[in-house]
């Protein structure tokens, strides 16, 4: 079932790659408009925006390029959770889940 984007989510999305400025993965910077608005990249759930309880969690959405969020998003799940287990240390990847499930 594909989840529905709202303004909420958009406004989300803007966010996650203002913070980040780059992709996480490979460092390609995101470009901005005039307005400094994000033009380029997406903000990847590690967590599926399904899992309504971390879907607005900023520490489960990094910012990825268009090939990095298709590679970590189906191609390469395993290496994601390497990157979320050190990005966020044993403790909170375990809270992340259990948030998730929630």
């Amino acid at each position: 079932m594909k989840i529905k984007r709202d303004k909420a989510d958009t406004l989300f999305s803007r966010y996650i790659r203002i913070r980040d400025k780059e992709c996480v993965r490979c460092h390609s910077r995101v470009s901005f408009n005039d307005t400094g608005m994000p033009e380029s990249h997406e903000a990847s759930h590690f967590y599926g925006r399904s899992h309504e309880a971390t879907r607005f969690e900023p520490a489960n959405v990094d910012t990825l390029c268009m090939p990095c969020h298709r590679r970590w998003g189906s191609d390469d799940r395993e290496s994601y959770r390497t990157f979320k287990l050190k990005q966020l240390g044993q403790d909170r990847f375990d809270s992340l889940l259990l948030q998730s499930n929630q």
